[in-house]
């Protein structure tokens, strides 16, 4: 009795309690971590849609300024100035000062300035300002020598004059191909860092140094994430990168490892928590580059979410096996209920004791039947619900990484006219000021049909949707090559790219003008990309003469590394993209097909034996009998 004792626990042998001990605790562990693995995951996608974001708005923010310092430098009085140095008169540096002041303003930038060759500011739009940066000597500025060597510099840091950090574009003002100075822009990263701050949530972006410059936490700006070796100290106290600041180290701790999933790197770190003075949080640390290159952005998520999920398994696990306990607890104690009237039973009643006992067991085993298919259609119909939560989830994220996309795709397409037009601009109010209407009034008809091509690209998403109707005319192939060329101007110079246009005079297509134009940019900034990183830099522009089907062949090549043959086959369909991510829609080729189409034309690539890709259209010829037939 005693051993029978020793060996059960309310009816229960012991070796099935520690079976349902060590059951427990393996299913506990199981769940707790499963829910954690998943909540991370998700907490994951949301760190990468955010990183999309971020990055589109930091190239959208910055990429408004890029240009800014080149278009000041081909001012022709800025040249003058420089040219004169200290000869100059008063009412040229005025005049100077005066125009930047209305550049900045108009930019919404901190300062413009122009810088001779010794470093020194002759001109500033904050000329009239107590803080004035003119006469100010910058020449120890990274950005200022990078501009005087490579032609364009940038650079972030701390200005020793106002104390007001800022990023730095520089460009290079040349005299018969010398330079003679340089022209600089800075602007703010407040309106940027307000803008990105997030509840639960800190978005930085880091320099090439390791350190913070850009952080919706304040604390948190000017320290770096990794140790700065002595010599790199020297040489941020050289530049004044940080205004003569010891750079610190930010305390935290990693507690996971990296995780890189080709667009970024992800892990688990104890961070100071900027909610809670004096405590640390856990973190999901998400990174990747940056658009402007030896940056990197960056982005902390709470896990207090996940955390909470795991509470919830855990409670999940432990209440049922509580109730799965206490049902075995329960049904032990009936057994033994049962047992005792058994034995106080006499013989003759046995058989119907037997039978009815034999009843209760199979009703007992139909209920539990039933029960069990009863829990497994709930349980079907809880991981269908789940299913279409889950499939809602993937469409929604879908379309938030569509939107980021097609952010910075039309950040991009709108860039380069928007310095078309400043260019044209600027040079028509020259020409007014030179009493030379006729060339001003040109080049705003120019500025006109610019921004009729801005107009026409935000419709280029509704022309992919559907079919618009096209009316075709003659329109002249030199007049859309031109209107591409002037686009690209500055572009195809900064990147010292060999542009061969042979176009026959008076060669005329069916068409509608302003599309064909943006079928002709569309062609010419695909090239563009694709002979960036290659030594040998040609683009071939050429149309043949009408032949005997009264065809006009129109094509453009490149010198770069071909198309995939993969890619090739499907070129022309939506969201097929050659471009890295974040950096190209996929549908510049597939809406530049659906245009040649409505010109009754037919387009074509196909990769060059010598190398590069050729793109063909086969227009059909506006000869002058096609013309009065159409009449």
């Amino acid at each position: 009795m005693r051993s029978n004792v020793r060996m059960k626990i309310r009816g229960i042998p012991l070796w099935a309690w520690a079976a349902a001990a060590a059951l427990y605790v393996g299913v506990a562990v199981a769940a707790v971590g499963f829910a954690g693995s998943r909540a991370i995951d998700a907490l994951a996608e949301v760190g990468a849609h955010r990183l999309d974001l971020l990055a589109a708005s930091l190239k959208s923010e910055l990429g408004r300024f890029e240009m800014m310092p080149a278009i000041v430098a081909r001012q022709d009085s800025v040249r003058a100035l420089l040219a004169a140095g200290s000869r100059a008169s008063p009412d040229l540096v005025r005049e100077v000062d005066t125009y930047l002041e209305a550049v900045s303003n108009e930019a919404g930038s901190l300062a413009v300035d122009v810088i001779d060759l010794q470093g020194n500011v002759i001109a500033a739009s904050n000329w009239n300002q107590s803080f004035s940066f003119v006469g100010t000597n910058v020449s120890y500025r990274p950005y200022f020598k990078d501009a005087l060597a490579h032609g364009s510099g940038r650079f972030f840091g701390i200005g020793t004059n106002t104390g007001m950090p800022g990023l730095y574009f520089a460009s290079a003002v040349r005299d018969a191909g010398k330079p003679i100075g340089a022209a600089a822009v800075k602007l703010s990263v407040d309106a940027l860092e307000a803008a990105w701050r997030a509840p639960g949530e800190a978005a930085l972006v880091i320099d090439g140094n390791g350190v913070i410059v850009i952080s919706t936490v304040p604390d948190w700006k000017f320290t770096a994430l990794q140790p700065i070796t002595a010599q790199r100290q020297r040489d941020i106290q050289s530049s004044r990168q940080y205004a003569g600041r010891t750079v610190d180290v930010l305390p935290y701790r990693r507690v996971g490892e990296n995780k890189d999933d080709g667009h970024g790197t992800a892990w688990l770190g104890r961070f100071p928590d900027w909610r809670r003075p004096g405590h640390t949080a856990r973190f999901l640390v998400m990174s990747r580059p940056a658009p402007q290159a030896g940056d990197s952005v960056m982005v902390l998520l709470d896990t207090a979410g996940a955390r909470h999920q795991q509470e919830l398994a855990f409670a999940f696990v432990t209440g049922a096996f509580l109730i799965a306990g206490l049902y075995a607890l329960y049904a032990a104690q009936r057994r033994r209920t049962i047992a005792e009237k058994l034995k106080a039973q006499d013989a003759l009643r046995r058989a119907n004791d037997q039978l009815e006992i034999t009843v209760a067991q199979r009703t007992a085993a139909l209920t539990a039947a039933n029960e069990r298919m009863q829990q497994e259609i709930v349980e079907r119909k809880r991981t269908e619900q789940r299913l279409r939560d889950t499939q809602q989830e993937v469409v929604h994220a879908g379309k938030l990484a569509v939107l980021g996309q097609m952010a910075a795709g039309l950040t991009h397409e709108l860039n380069q006219p928007l310095v078309a037009i400043r260019t044209l601009c600027d040079n028509a109010r020259t020409f007014f000021e030179r009493d030379q209407p006729a060339q001003a009034v040109a080049n705003l008809e120019r500025v006109a049909r610019l921004v009729d091509g801005m107009a026409g690209l935000t419709g280029e998403l509704k022309a992919f949707a559907r079919k618009p109707d096209v009316e075709r005319m003659a329109v002249s192939l030199c007049e859309a090559v031109a209107h591409a060329r002037l686009i690209y101007e500055a572009r195809i110079r900064d990147e010292r790219v060999q542009l061969d246009a042979r176009i026959p005079a008076g060669s005329t297509v069916w068409a509608e003008s302003s599309q064909l134009q943006q079928v002709i940019v569309n062609l010419l900034g695909n090239a563009l990309d694709a002979v960036h990183n290659e030594e040998r830099r040609i683009i071939t522009i050429a149309a043949a003469d009408p032949d005997a089907r009264e065809r006009v062949l129109f094509t453009i090549a490149d010198s770069g590394p071909g198309i995939a043959p993969d890619v090739l086959a499907h070129l022309f369909e939506p969201f097929v993209t050659t471009k890295p991510r974040g950096q190209g829609l996929g549908l510049g080729l597939a809406i530049t097909s659906r245009i040649v189409e409505g010109f009754g034309a037919k387009i074509s690539a196909a990769n060059r034996a010598d190398g590069g890709a050729q793109f063909t259209i086969e227009f059909a010829a506006a000869t002058s009998q096609r013309l009065v037939h159409g009449r």
